[in-house]
């Protein structure tokens, strides 16, 4: 019995701390009325959501009430920007394969979740986000020459990206002409499951396309960059994903 009525008040307090992320402020009362308690009970179940580190925020004006702190959410656990980045870009990518099973609420999902961070971890993923691009699927042309990139450039690649440094890298075209460059990884490119990258590069003083696949080595170096201009970005995709 005793644990019976445990789970019942765990499943309570649940429900309880649901309706307080919401964003609405509730009145005691209608808490009480939503969650079918009464409103003592309700004050001993907001008491133990205070112990626990829950900031409940009160508002005593004209139709004030109750809610948690706006900035509390998932940050609760702890994730990094670039954590919360993979979980949506996870997201997003299944939200374009377009899978019609299971499958259906992934952009509300996303939504929710980007909404759910403290504002100054939601800032830098949405900048983040903006950076990286998904298009259709690779097609079996551009599949059957994919090995997959190198798990330790891509550590490199990934970390320049995030930190903005430009990258050194020794890079294979489609002819297997190898030369060295040094580039600014402006944007990420996903053509399922091939990644790109559209960086600035100084070679050639220009825009270049980089399948990730064929760079051969990567070193980050001390030098920043700052995000150039995105329409000149943006056509490079637009010209890249109609030969994917």
């Amino acid at each position: 019995m005793g644990k019976t009525k445990a789970s019942s008040r765990l499943k309570r307090l649940d429900e309880l701390v649901g309706l307080l992320k919401s964003g609405d402020y509730y009145v005691a009362a209608g808490l009480a009325n939503e969650l079918g308690i009464s409103t003592r009970t309700l004050m001993r179940d907001l008491a133990v959501l205070k112990e626990k580190g829950y900031p409940i925020e009160t508002d005593q004006g004209r139709g004030g009430g109750l809610r948690l702190h706006r900035h509390w959410g998932l940050g609760r656990l702890h994730l990094s920007y670039k954590e919360v980045i993979d979980l949506l870009l996870s997201l997003a990518v299944m939200e374009k394969i377009g899978s019609p099973l299971f499958m259906r609420n992934l952009k509300a999902i996303r939504s929710k979740l980007a909404v759910s961070f403290p504002q100054d971890q939601r800032d830098k993923v949405q900048v983040i986000r903006k950076r990286i691009l998904i298009t259709d699927l690779a097609s079996v042309h551009v599949m059957k020459s994919y090995p997959g990139p190198d798990p330790i450039i891509a550590d490199a690649l990934y970390e320049s990206f995030f930190e903005m440094k430009a990258l050194d890298i020794s890079y294979f075209d489609e002819k297997r002409k190898k030369t060295r460059r040094v580039i600014e990884p402006h944007y990420l490119i996903l053509s399922w499951p091939v990644w790109y990258l559209l960086a600035w590069d100084y070679l050639r003083g220009d825009i270049r396309c980089f399948r990730m696949d064929r760079i051969h080595s990567a070193e980050i170096t001390d030098r920043s960059f700052r995000l150039k201009n995105v329409k000149p970005f943006i056509k490079g995709f637009e010209e890249l994903a109609s030969t994917l």
